[in-house]
């Protein structure tokens, strides 16, 4: 039987061209962006110094999420990742929902991206000229992720680099404030312990800071999507897990420590960017040119990172239908699939021209919408995991999982436990409850999309398609066919639910053989077809 990996990289058209180092950095890129730099200030304004902690339970609620995450894509690195592992571990309409979601929340993300890249060109260039510069950098990003996926990791390797080091320079700096190195007197633990103590608004501030977090570290789970195209998924995706996780954790956890250690946490977030205050506080005179250098290439970075990531996520939803079949075609000779970049890229521009024209409340709304999505995204990791987990153990047995999560399924659990909790409690977030109104509304949408797109038929008791019964005792991942279609049994009524666009025709079982990647077992099994 040909490999799951085998079959990915053969039969959906991408390349892996990914290299260990561009994996490292990828997920950097999506987690990492202005607000990193600019809007810190709202979750240490909750929190208080004991933001800190609300950075380390959230990071753990993280890692758990993203070993789910790894476990699933190194048993099966596919486009789509967890997209499609929902809707071959739980159900089609998960998959269609999550999958939607996900890409329209990156295109969100975008927006914000290059606009706060375009303003903060104002900084050297008249105001009048920024929209150039907006083109420009939108250009750019296309231009990047058209010509080939390697170019897409060099280019975010590189940028990623970049945030990384401005973040290590404000940590070393900053801890040299505190001890008194670089100024005297020493500031001491006299910023942790004055203006109301470690936990000036209680434990309640902490939590509250922590969902805040959650939201801040989505774009971590860019590396699932990234292992259908990364080389050697089973060595360098569990690698790039646990790296990224623990370069998440020191960045934000060490930047938040140095942060509330330097400046009192009620200041935090008032009048420009918390960084800049830090370096300037140390008689760095160019502080915000340097800082306004990064914060761009951070936008850039990350921009660049959702456009990949909103491309396969489109790309994935188009292989099954649950989007234009014509957007499921990549270039012949770099195996990129162009269409869904472009795709992707016109919608940032609407995405940018709707910001402009539309008022500040409005916007709140929209970009609520990111929030939500990567939430509920992780809400689904965590949950097809549990399933995933149950149907490969009865399959294969757990001996054959590369990449396993400890504590199973006690930590599963939990991670599902304490993403519904997360999701509910940002309706008592002033900051956050348009967010997860706006995402509520989406995903009703979505949804009703979903009823509008399936439709069902039903065949006659014992006429089903010889295929699906085969490929369900291959043991493929799935009840039976989830990528795209879905196999009811109900007594000697079999209903058979596909995408809209898909004719209920005889379906052909070398066409899913080669699918999934089975032709040479259909040789061996093709007598009673």
């Amino acid at each position: 039987m040909t490999s799951p990996d085998n079959a990915t990289s053969s039969n959906r058209g991408l390349r892996r061209g990914l290299k260990a180092r561009h994996l490292a950095m990828i997920s950097i890129g999506g987690v990492i962006g202005v607000g990193m730099f600019l809007g810190s200030g709202a979750t240490v304004r909750l929190g208080g110094p004991g933001v800190v902690f609300s950075y380390l339970l959230g990071g753990v609620i993280m890692m758990l999420v993203m070993v789910a995450l790894g476990e699933m894509s190194v048993a099966y690195p596919v486009a789509g990742s967890f997209r499609t592992y929902a809707a071959e571990f739980l159900h089609p309409y998960f998959g269609f929902t999550v999958g939607w979601i996900y890409w329209l929340s990156w295109l969100v993300v975008m927006s914000a991206e290059i606009v706060a890249a375009t303003t903060y060109m104002s900084f050297w260039f008249p105001r009048g000229m920024t929209w150039i510069f907006g083109l420009l950098f939108a250009l750019a990003m296309t231009v990047v992720n058209v010509r080939s996926v390697e170019s897409f990791g060099e280019f975010e390797f590189w940028f990623s680099l970049i945030k990384v080091m401005a973040i290590l320079a404000f940590i070393a700096v900053g801890a040299m404030a505190i001890l008194g190195i670089v100024i005297k007197p020493a500031l001491g633990l006299s910023n942790y312990t004055g203006y109301g103590g470690f936990f000036p608004n209680g434990l309640r501030g902490v939590f509250l800071a922590m969902v805040m977090v959650m939201v801040a570290y989505g774009g971590t789970e860019v590396i699932g999507v990234a292992a259908a195209e990364t080389r050697d998924p089973e060595k360098n995706v569990p690698k790039a897990i646990n790296g990224i996780v623990a370069r998440t954790l020191i960045l934000y956890v060490g930047s938040m420590t140095i942060l509330v250690g330097t400046i009192p946490w009620m200041r935090v977030g008032l009048g420009g960017s918390p960084f800049v205050k830090v370096f300037t506080l140390l008689g760095i005179p160019a502080a915000p040119h340097i800082m306004n250098l990064v914060v761009i290439s951070a936008a850039l970075s990350s921009m660049n990172s959702g456009l990949y990531t909103s491309s396969r996520m489109l790309y994935s939803l188009a292989e099954v239908g649950f989007a234009p079949r014509a957007l499921a075609v990549t270039n012949p000779k770099t195996k990129v699939p162009a269409r869904c970049v472009l795709i992707s890229t016109a919608s940032l521009y609407l995405g940018v021209l709707a910001y402009h024209l539309s008022p500040a409340g409005a916007f709140l709304y929209i970009t609520g919408i990111a929030a939500f999505g990567f939430l509920f995204s992780w809400l689904v990791i965590s949950l097809s995991h549990i399933y995933f987990r149950r149907s490969f153990v009865k399959t294969h047995g757990v001996k054959a999982l590369k990449y396993k999560m400890p504590g199973y399924p006690y930590t599963s659990w939990f991670a599902l436990g304490a993403m519904v909790v997360i999701i509910a409690t940002l309706w008592f977030i002033p900051q956050q409850r348009a967010g997860l109104l706006s995402g509520l509304v989406l995903l009703a949408g979505v949804s009703a999309y979903w009823l509008f797109l399936t439709r069902e038929h039903t065949l006659a008791g014992g006429r089903v398609p010889a295929p699906l019964a085969w490929l369900e005792r291959a043991g493929r991942p799935g009840p039976v066919l989830g990528q795209n279609m879905l196999l009811r049994r109900e007594g000697s009524r079999e209903t058979l639910e596909t995408p809209g666009d898909l004719p209920p025709v005889a379906f052909s079982a070398l066409g899913l053989a080669s699918f999934y990647g089975l032709e040479d077992e259909l040789e061996d099994r093709s007598t009673g077809f």
